[in-house]
């Protein structure tokens, strides 16, 4: 009989888990307690490092083929000085596709056969050497590893830190809008930051952008307040493009960020933590989506090879490092944007105008470097 893998969470992490567990000749079954897959959230910055991952469990052309390519990225004032950039990345193989694109790709791969949905996981635990999950309508199976693939409030990655997510200072919200009478250079990404707020916008092809503002807050109730016409009456007084793009924009998602520090361990036994069960890492640095796919790339090559209850300790010395790097990172970008005391933060900000172009392109490009797993 194959040996078999359950997943919790049907988002981007568990999904890749899924393909990843499949390659490695795993039975999967992956439970989401949603009754359909429904992409939350806009776009997502999949980098160079996991597109390497995607193309490790079969789907980077797929990605290539329908995404637009990030190809120019930069950081400029809301005055429109530029303090970083423009940087040429069209050699770093990165892509900025829609959420709900990437998520549909993952799922064709995986199979939608392999998904049980409608179905909330209530309890998971280790019994006779296995992996026992408990669904909330009383149903008990077992499997040779189990996945916590269910974002950062995940139980079992709750039960395994002892710590509850954090608000991190600031709140924000992203969206898609149309604008084809108005596209932007092909592969243009760029950061505003002002005061104690920021922008983005991106190229997301076919005339599309991805944007996203965020803003220092004092409690996560503040999300209240962003909604479209607050922000597209505060984006009229940034530079083109925010302005053109909070104009065309019909919708937006709010979001409250929450942090945790970096993980200590990535599960117990076995059942493995990934993703934002795992290492949650503030909107930063575009590697959230990434690094929850290099997770599973990992796991494609260490479960080829070992029997299950070597994998955990083989993912946690080839992964832990990198991940709590990530989350060290973003979690100091997140603090160099919102910083409350203004004079520090303008040091900070003037350290980036001095550095060279050169020296910013090569600091970004080795963030990117595709990790070899084994």
């Amino acid at each position: 009989m194959p040996r078999t893998c359950a997943i919790i969470g049907g988002g981007i992490a568990g999904l890749a888990a899924g393909i990843a567990m499949r390659k490695a000749g795993f039975a999967v079954t992956v439970y989401e307690r949603a009754p359909a897959i429904v992409p939350m959230g806009a776009a997502l910055s999949i980098w160079g490092n996991a597109m390497a991952g995607l193309d490790g469990l079969g789907c980077g052309d797929a990605v290539r083929a329908r995404a637009a390519q990030i190809r120019k990225v930069s950081l400029g004032r809301k005055d429109g000085r530029m303090l970083m950039g423009p940087m040429d990345v069209s050699t770093s193989d990165s892509f900025l596709p829609t959420r709900a694109l990437l998520q549909q790709i993952l799922l064709d791969h995986l199979g939608p056969e392999n998904v049980r949905l409608d179905a909330a996981v209530a309890d998971a635990n280790l019994h006779d050497g296995k992996a026992a999950v408990e669904l909330e309508d009383g149903t008990i199976a077992s499997a040779d590893i189990l996945i916590a693939a269910d974002g950062i409030h995940s139980r079992i990655g709750k039960v395994l830190s002892g710590i509850e997510p954090q608000f991190a200072g600031y709140v924000g919200a992203l969206g898609l809008c149309n604008t084809p009478q108005q596209p932007l250079p092909s592969g243009f990404a760029r950061e505003f930051w002002g005061d104690d707020d920021r922008f983005g916008v991106f190229d997301a092809g076919q005339g599309m952008r991805y944007w996203f503002y965020m803003r220092s807050a004092g409690r996560a109730a503040d999300v209240a307040e962003m909604t479209l016409p607050k922000i597209t009456e505060c984006a009229a007084q940034w530079p083109d493009p925010v302005a053109s793009t909070l104009a065309a924009a019909q919708e937006c998602i709010p979001v409250a960020i929450h942090a945790k520090p970096p993980p200590k361990v990535l599960g117990n036994g076995r059942i493995i933590c990934i993703g934002d069960a795992a290492h949650p890492m503030q909107p930063n640095q575009g590697q959230g989506a990434c690094q929850s796919i290099e997770d599973a790339w990992a796991l494609a090559v260490l479960a080829q090879r070992l029997p299950p209850e070597q994998i955990l300790p083989a993912l946690e010395h080839q992964r832990l490092k990198r991940v709590r790097s990530y989350v060290r990172e973003s979690a100091l970008m997140g603090q160099a944007a919102h910083m409350p005391n203004r004079f520090v933060r303008a040091a900070v900000l003037g350290s980036f105008a001095l550095t060279p172009r050169w020296a910013q392109e090569r600091q970004l490009l080795s963030r990117l470097v595709v990790p070899v797993y084994h």
